[in-house]
Order: C-alpha cells, then sequence, then structure tokens
C-alpha cells in the first residue's frame, strides 16, 4: 500500500542534477528564493542585447534611452571580456567589476531592466502630453528656497 510512496520520498530526498554541464562549483547564493544559475554569464549577455535591440526602438533623445543604454552597454563590454565558459573566479571578477552585486543579482537587474525599456517603448514618455496640464498645476512643487540648494540661489 506504501511501496509508491517510498519510492517519491527516495527520489525527493536526492539531490537535484543539472541537464546542462556546469562548471559552478557554489551551491547557495545565500539570498533566500535566489538560486544558483548553471550559466550566468550567456544568460547576462543574452539578456543585455535583447535590451539594448529594445532601446534602439526609442528615439535617440530620450533621456530614459540614453542612460539606460549607457549601463546595458558597459555591462555587455564586462561580460564580453569574461569567458563565457566561466569559472566562478571568472564570475567572481564580473561581480567585482560591475560592483552591484551577485551575478544572480545581476542577471534579476538586466531581467527588470528588459521588462521596464517594453513597458518605456508601450508608454512612451518621451512624447507630448495628449493634453495640456491647467495653469497653476505644478504651482505647489514650484521651486522655493526651502527646496533648493546655496547654487541656485546665487544669481547668475
Amino acid at each position: 500500500m506504501f511501496r509508491a510512496t517510498r519510492t517519491l520520498l527516495a527520489a525527493a530526498t536526492k539531490p537535484a542534477t543539472l541537464t546542462t554541464p556546469t562548471a559552478r562549483t557554489k551551491l547557495t547564493t545565500g539570498i533566500a528564493g535566489l538560486e544558483v544559475h548553471p550559466r550566468p554569464l550567456s544568460a547576462l549577455k543574452q539578456t543585455y542585447t535583447s535590451t539594448l535591440k529594445v532601446l534602439e526602438k526609442i528615439p535617440a533623445a530620450a533621456v530614459y534611452r540614453q542612460s539606460a543604454e549607457a549601463i546595458t552597454k558597459e555591462r555587455l563590454a564586462v561580460v564580453d571580456r569574461a569567458n563565457q565558459d566561466a569559472t566562478e573566479s571568472d564570475i567572481e571578477a564580473v561581480e567585482r567589476e560591475i560592483d552591484a552585486g551577485l551575478v544572480e543579482e545581476l542577471l534579476e537587474q538586466a531581467k527588470d531592466e528588459l521588462k521596464l525599456a517594453g513597458k518605456m517603448l508601450e508608454y512612451k514618455p518621451w512624447e507630448d502630453l495628449a493634453e495640456v496640464p491647467p495653469n497653476g498645476q505644478w504651482a505647489p512643487f514650484r521651486v522655493t528656497p526651502s527646496t533648493t540648494t546655496a547654487d541656485d540661489l546665487s544669481p547668475n
């Protein structure tokens, strides 16, 4: 009656094996819910490349495109310099050079930026407003001495 349960229990307690070969020796990221990625550099390269393709569709004068493109190209260059069949030390070198967290965190950031780029393309914030805002709409947010720096108060 319980023979199938023993087999399932035995299978569930075996460590998971990866279907693709990996050079990763790291077992955990130390961050709850964030698993070690078997091939993080190739995944990063693919995500950065996809992000750049989406950013190309945004007008070159858009500030979002300029800033996102600069960061993405800079990080892609770091990943490109690394060996794609990277050892842990190669991956750690990429983490140190980018200096924005673990490579798995970088991958999450890259995926989020790719989603945001798609949303920005959809929302088109660089275009003029559909309706002109009424006079005085932004008056409560005007610059006052309490919201400025000393540089803002000096005469030009």
